[in-house]
């Protein structure tokens, strides 16, 4: 179907936005929960095609105890968490008794796929709690610098960004990324703060744009290393959860200490 991209876009940003703006907090948690969960799954799924093993029931748990944390604002809930999934989930991957070969990897990519999930879905909701404004500057700069970079990549791409890990990256579609992030970063703060704030806005801007893009390269390189081509296809034209989140589960902890150490570079 043409368009396929466009039209679940259409459908998707209008009701994630109706929830970040209107709803309260925990409604907007619950949905982050919920996207981030599916996310988590697809990755598992990654680490099982490549042959190692995962205990997603555990690790579904953990990762969803280490939202309702970020949720409270507890940071000790946070460490504490995080220390139990460090410890717990290899210890399962041991008694599940797989294949020596597939141990440390089992238990490493288990770990590691549970916190980093998890570290961009507490970061979204701890963006949440200090307002809206913050997460749509996040979300409206990732989706319109994404899409410059589509745009452009597609009309005027010829230099291969990284031909192994991700072949349908340009360089010009990296520049169009990076120039969309400056000048939509300009104009939502602009549009939601004011003109003191412009200027950190379009600063912020082009970092997201340039982290988001590291993210995105980052899942590929997961993907790779799994010989997977798409996290999943729930997603009609964009491939599964995981791989629309990536570059927001890379930002979102960034924002998160951009905005704790400089309030003003956000709208708020």
């Amino acid at each position: 179907m043409r368009f396929q991209r466009e039209v679940t876009a259409a459908i998707l940003i209008p009701a994630v936005l109706a929830v970040l703006v209107a709803a309260p907090l925990w409604a907007w948690a619950l949905l982050v929960a919920a996207a981030t969960t599916l996310a988590l799954l697809e990755f598992y799924r990654l680490i099982e095609a490549a042959g190692w093993i995962v205990p997603k029931s555990a690790g579904v748990g953990l990762f969803l105890a280490l939202v309702a944390a970020a949720y409270l604002a507890s940071l000790l809930m946070l460490v504490v968490l995080a220390g139990v999934a460090l410890f717990a989930l290899p210890t399962l991957v041991m008694f599940a008794s797989p294949r020596e070969a597939v141990l440390l990897a089992s238990s490493a990519s288990s770990v590691f796929a549970t916190l980093y999930v998890a570290l961009g879905a507490g970061a979204m909701v701890g963006l949440r709690a200090h307002g809206w404004k913050p997460v749509l500057f996040v979300l409206a700069t990732v989706w319109a610098s994404d899409s410059a970079a589509y745009y452009v990549g597609r009309k005027w791409g010829r230099r291969k960004l990284a031909p192994v890990v991700s072949p349908k990256k340009t360089v010009e579609g990296l520049f169009g990324q990076l120039a969309g992030g400056a000048v939509f970063g300009l104009a939502i703060s602009l549009l939601l703060g004011d003109g003191r704030s412009a200027v950190f806005g379009a600063a912020a801007g082009l970092l997201i744009a340039g982290l988001a893009v590291v993210g995105d390269l980052l899942e590929s390189t997961f993907k790779r290393s799994c010989a997977v081509k798409d996290s999943g296809g729930i997603l009609p034209g964009h491939g599964g959860l995981l791989d629309r989140l990536d570059s927001l589960l890379y930002v979102s902890p960034a924002v998160l200490l951009l905005l704790t150490a400089l309030p003003e570079s956000l709208p708020r």
